[in-house]
């Protein structure tokens, strides 16, 4: 019998969730991308990040006002989450992103998705390190590590892989990653406390302003001039980040850290099957399959854990 506990933890359910959230997400890729070239910011860092703050603080709002209509309060119980909340939203939402849009423009989207795709092994050891539920296994790791084979090939399909390191653009994406797995283990910490989506508004509301904050030093908020299309874009992709952290932060609250961590392995193929779809320029290559299989494979064997 389908409940409501069982609908974020029996392994087909996760999948499915967890697949919502890849599309999603991955979807943000190539629509990002035509956001910056409506508000022809593509070489101004701070441009980008006024973008992402404006994105994340209305999807933050977008969270309060579902909590609210379903009758919940946006109050926390414990004062000292609000400080979680804070953490949260800089490590998941004004560290990450500032770390990965300088990163971005430093290095190739290929190594920045293959490093990224790193951060799942971040995850799951993390989790084993703070969490004593939560070991590593030979099954997980087998499938953590067909994950990540998918990603290197999914990246293989286009140049610009080399073992080249700069701190400031391969350094900034790893700590992008890892960013963005501390932020999951304070999630995972306080979601026994907080409803998840009210989490998740939080950290979206207080990590856009910090956002906001640090791209005043770059440039002034003036450099984007939203048009009906730009701004009809940045409404749908904040609406899309609501909806997927808050069904992600109700999967993390619902299953070992460790076992979610292959599913982030769905974001970057999904982005590329997505991009294929909706940019003219982009082509489908057997890599891209090959890779989604790998992917699979992984869950497959994390499921059965």
């Amino acid at each position: 019998m389908i409940n409501r506990e069982n609908l974020f933890t029996w392994p087909p359910f996760v999948f499915f969730w967890a697949l919502v959230c890849a599309l999603l997400w991955g979807s943000a890729f190539p629509m990002v991308k035509a956001g910056f070239v409506m508000l022809d910011i593509q070489h101004s860092t701070g441009g980008k990040l006024y973008f992402a703050a404006y994105r994340f603080l209305l999807a933050g709002m977008m969270i309060f006002a579902g909590v609210l209509v379903s009758g919940k309060t946006i109050g926390l119980s414990h004062r000292g989450d609000y400080g979680a909340m804070v953490l949260t939203g800089l490590l998941q939402t004004t560290l990450q992103y500032t770390f990965f849009y300088i990163g971005l423009s430093n290095t190739t989207g290929v190594k920045a998705s293959i490093i990224i795709g790193s951060g799942s092994f971040f995850l799951a050891l993390f989790s084993h390190l703070w969490f004593k539920d939560d070991p590593i296994t030979v099954r997980k790791s087998t499938g953590l590590i067909f994950g990540f084979v998918g990603i290197v090939l999914v990246n293989l399909q286009g140049d610009g892989l080399d073992f080249h390191m700069t701190l400031t653009g391969e350094g900034f994406i790893l700590l992008t990653a890892l960013s963005s797995t501390l932020a999951l283990v304070v999630v995972k910490k306080t979601a026994v406390r907080v409803y998840p989506p009210l989490m998740c508004a939080y950290q979206l509301v207080t990590g856009a302003v910090a956002l906001f904050l640090f791209a005043l030093f770059f440039e002034s908020p003036a450099v984007l001039a939203f048009s009906g299309p730009s701004l009809f874009l940045l409404l749908y992709l904040s609406f899309l980040s609501a909806a997927a952290f808050s069904l992600w932060y109700l999967l993390i609250q619902a299953n070992r850290l460790s076992s979610m961590a292959v599913y982030r392995f769905l974001i970057p193929v999904c982005a590329v099957l997505l991009s294929v779809a909706l940019i003219d320029t982009e082509r489908l290559h057997w890599q891209a399959m090959v890779a989604l299989i790998l992917v699979c494979l992984g869950m497959v064997l994390t499921a059965r854990e």
